[in-house]
């Protein structure tokens, strides 16, 4: 630990606005890194030199211009039993002493604080990079090993099952969520919060916190896997962002992400869907579409979310079957329907795009 420039000033000047003495402070070298009086920054402080060497209060009732000293007080600033830096402060020796003392141990008490907070930074970065390499889907067998001593070193169970869910929200909106011991969280974006849970009352709380927050939640699967989980629970928010309907668990969207990775989409049905997407009234028949789908072909359901009769409905669903050359009420047709916008949405939005 080392007694900076930005720290050592600031000290100066805090304390220069209750004293009426100069304070000078120098480096582990002597060096004056922060003074009250800005000419003498930078210069060899000698009698500093001393109190560095014998790590004891000297004292000055005399001004040596040769020696750039001055009549007062020096005294050694001390971090776990070395001496990095000195205090000086100018003045009648008696007088200043008091101060100087008081300096001392306020300076060291800064450092020790400071030294703290550097250590559970540093351990904090640690275990963010540790968790952020944990959730990375494929890895290989040298990785894991080194995941594995890692671990060790954190004090973390890495082979415990643990189920990962991602929040979408801000890591400012997740402190109302304390976890336990052994669960873990990870900022992995300014939107995207991932918990790393270890028990399934947990898994409940965060899920039940996002509810009633309206935060979209997805929810992977428990395993040692942490990597599988964590992409498992991606996938529930991208396909539920892609069809805007809230899927929690990714058993829910299990069937709809082998569907896109399987590529059985009419490439030509696609492109129709492009097109009709280019026009104001094609977007509307996409959406009107993706609703219908949504609410499993229920008529009166899909009216009522579309804020439209009936009738109309009928209309532009009979009008999505003549552009289309797809039929919404017959199954086969609807299903194809619904493969062909799902992959349409996907090539869409790069963004959410499932491989």
């Amino acid at each position: 630990m080392e007694l900076s420039t930005k720290l050592a000033q600031v000290i100066v000047d805090r304390m220069m606005q209750t004293i009426p003495y100069n304070i000078n402070m120098m480096n582990d070298k002597g060096i004056i890194i922060a003074s009250g009086d800005n000419t003498r920054i930078g210069k060899l402080h000698t009698e500093a030199v001393r109190v560095l060497k014998k790590n004891e209060i000297l004292r000055f009732s005399h001004n040596d211009p040769k020696e750039n000293v001055q009549p007062g007080v020096n005294i050694p600033v001390n971090f776990h039993n070395q001496t990095i830096g000195v205090i000086g402060i100018t003045g009648d020796p008696q007088e200043v002493t008091p101060f100087a003392l008081l300096l001392k141990s306020s300076t060291e008490l800064l450092l020790e604080q400071q030294s703290f907070q550097q250590i559970e930074e540093n351990k904090q970065n640690k275990l963010t990079r540790f968790l952020f390499r944990w959730t990375q889907k494929d890895i290989d067998f040298d990785t894991t090993q080194n995941l594995e001593k890692e671990a060790l070193e954190l004090n973390i169970d890495f082979y415990f099952e643990r189920t990962v869910i991602i929040i979408k929200c801000s890591a400012k909106k997740l402190l109302d969520l304390r976890l336990e011991q052994d669960n873990f969280h990870l900022n992995r974006s300014v939107n995207t919060q991932v918990l790393i849970c270890k028990d399934l009352s947990t898994v409940k709380r965060c899920i039940n916190f996002a509810h009633n927050h309206n935060f979209r939640v997805g929810v992977g699967s428990t395993t040692k896997n942490i990597g599988k989980s964590f992409y498992e629970a991606q996938t529930v928010i991208k396909i539920s962002t892609l069809l805007d309907k809230d899927y929690i668990y990714y058993r829910e969207v299990k069937f709809i992400q082998q569907l896109l990775t399987t590529n059985l989409a009419d490439k030509t049905l696609v492109e129709k869907f492009s097109m009709l997407d280019n026009t104001e009234s094609g977007t509307d028949l996409l959406n009107t579409l993706l609703i219908y789908l949504k609410n499993s072909g229920n008529m009166n359901k899909t009216a009522s979310d579309l804020h439209i009769h009936r009738n109309t409905l009928l209309y532009r669903l009979s009008k999505i079957h003549n552009l289309i050359g797809l039929n919404p009420h017959k199954f086969t047709d609807l299903f194809q329907l619904f493969l062909t916008l799902l992959t349409y949405l996907n090539h869409k939005n790069p963004q959410l795009k499932i491989h």
